[in-house]
């Protein structure tokens, strides 16, 4: 497995892809970001050609570009949505 994601960051993802004028089937992407360790994380309707598809055990794809799978490697990917409606995402560090 490359990476685990918390219910925190399905929930997450589930509530920015519900959201108005986000493509039908949308689902999370990771890319890379403007640094080495930086990730960049959007909505996109399909998977960008050479990215793999994560599958979850709750049913959802997560889209992971080829150069930014390093980053992601044992990491789980978690989330919280505030009262507001914001969502932050985070990479927490692997399980010793």
């Amino acid at each position: 497995m490359l990476f685990a994601i918390s219910r925190g960051a399905v929930l997450a993802i589930r509530h920015l892809a519900a959201m108005r004028d986000t493509p039908p089937g949308a689902s999370l992407r990771i890319s890379p970001g403007s640094t080495a360790e930086a990730l960049r994380l959007s909505l996109a309707g399909r998977p960008h050609p050479g990215d793999r598809v994560h599958d979850t055990d709750e049913r959802m794809r997560v889209f992971v570009a080829e150069e930014a799978e390093f980053l992601l490697r044992g990491r789980t990917l978690d989330a919280r949505i505030d009262e507001a409606g914001k969502v932050q995402f985070s990479l927490l560090p692997p399980e010793r």
